[in-house]
């Protein structure tokens, strides 16, 4: 019988994962082999005060995974620059696991992104950072807005020619000493039809009309309006001279604050910049909350927000795509469904973006602007209204709460 030949013993190997360059995952390798010149330095840059370094490598883990994740999508392997259009098929794909996920992802991303700004690793253009950066703060919960440093002298510069600072002195120079109100400062009767005259509005006052279905921000001339609700435009900047303590309640009037008052009409000084800032900040969180609790607007709303927030940051919106219908080729065929609704929407979000464009609030032209002097705030807006919807989600939930104990409460005592 013949004999068998011992067969060959291959090489001891180890465990694959104890292997560098030993992973089946395509691009994991080359990554962290991309990765490894500046690993000390990114473990120290990821490695905050009070962080375990567990938690650290952790977070390099995952970072080494979308990193990857990123290379598999693009095709190649490059770390020191993201590619804006990717990540957002990347992130897209993390947020049907639920928007935390893609949320923590995109804040690991904007870390590393950091990182390579702060070490020059960037291998891209200044406007490539800009752009990833704000997408990547977008997506992981951050404002996207860009609201550069501006001296008091150039920001009043760019105040003054704006039409919200021209009717807001309007509106407070009618007020001169003082002007009759109800006790919550609300105008009333043929006071109320003054007050709109010295906006350019000439509307008649009737408290026993009936309430419009919808109120233009502008009535026409002539039309008959039960309330100050009812003159949209009015009740946004006597909001903002209530808002800003720019008027204060004396009973029986509301009289103005003299310094704010005098900051106001003063072009330059101490205060001019901070009181018009204030007040175009009340206007944008006016109209956005107002849209909100009007039933059906809430999309409305939340559009208009999400175009200002773009507005305001370095790659602005251009007109013609942001207040676009798309048509089934713009969209993939499940969401074909969508185009009906938008179809009604979008008007909607561009009429409610005139509004703004009527008091100088966003510019519109090949693409919709915020001026620079704004910027800041909007952003102090845009919190109010995220703080609102919160609050009403939260006071929502709580009377649930309350009517589901009621209701075990109920049972229990039938039982």
């Amino acid at each position: 019988m013949a004999s068998r030949k011992p067969a060959k013993k291959k090489p001891a190997q180890g465990h694959p994962a104890r292997r560098s360059g030993a992973s089946n995952v395509p691009f994991e390798s080359e990554v962290r082999q991309a990765l490894q010149p500046f690993k000390s330095s990114l473990f120290r840059h990821f490695h905050e005060e009070g962080q375990a370094a567990s938690e650290t490598r952790a977070a390099l883990e995952g970072l080494t995974t979308l990193l990857t994740v990123h290379a598999q999508l693009r095709k190649s392997v490059d770390v020191k620059t993201l590619d804006p259009s990717i990540l957002g098929e990347q992130l897209g794909h993390l947020t049907s696991l639920g928007k935390e996920v893609s949320e923590a992802s995109a804040a690991i991303l904007k870390h590393y992104l950091t990182f390579l700004g702060t070490t020059a690793n960037f291998g891209g253009s200044v406007d490539d950072f800009k752009q990833t950066f704000e997408f990547l703060s977008r997506m992981a919960g951050g404002s996207p807005i860009v609201a550069p440093y501006l001296e008091d002298e150039e920001a009043n510069g760019i105040l003054e020619s704006m039409p919200f600072v021209f009717a807001a002195r309007e509106l407070i120079s009618w007020v001169g000493d003082g002007k009759p109100t109800t006790p919550a400062g609300v105008l009333t009767g043929a006071t109320l039809q003054d007050a709109a005259g010295a906006l350019g509005l000439f509307v008649k006052v009737d408290e026993s009309a009936e309430v419009p279905q919808e109120s233009e921000w502008e009535p026409e001339d002539g039309t008959v309006v039960p309330s100050l609700a009812d003159i949209p435009r009015l009740s946004a900047y006597w909001d903002a001279l209530i808002g800003t303590a720019m008027l204060r309640y004396q009973a029986p009037n509301a009289t103005p604050t003299e310094s704010l008052s005098d900051a106001l009409l003063a072009s330059s000084g101490q205060g001019a910049r901070l009181v018009k800032e204030l007040i175009a900040e009340v206007l944008y969180s006016h109209i956005l909350i107002n849209t909100l609790q009007k039933p059906g607007k809430a999309q409305i709303a939340e559009m208009v927000a999400g175009v200002l927030s773009n507005a305001a940051s370095s790659t602005p919106p251009r007109t013609e795509f942001a207040l676009q219908v798309p048509s089934e080729d713009d969209l993939p065929a499940e969401q074909h469904h969508l185009i009906a609704s938008l179809e009604e929407v979008v008007p909607q979000v561009e009429s409610l973006l005139r509004v703004f464009e009527r008091e100088g609030l966003v510019e519109i032209n090949e693409e919709i602007t915020v001026p620079v002097a704004l910027r800041s705030s909007l952003e102090r807006a845009l919190t109010k209204v995220s703080d609102h919807v919160l609050n009403d989600s939260q006071q929502d939930s709580d009377s649930d709460a309350q009517r589901l104990t009621l209701q075990k409460r109920h049972e229990r005592e039938n039982y």
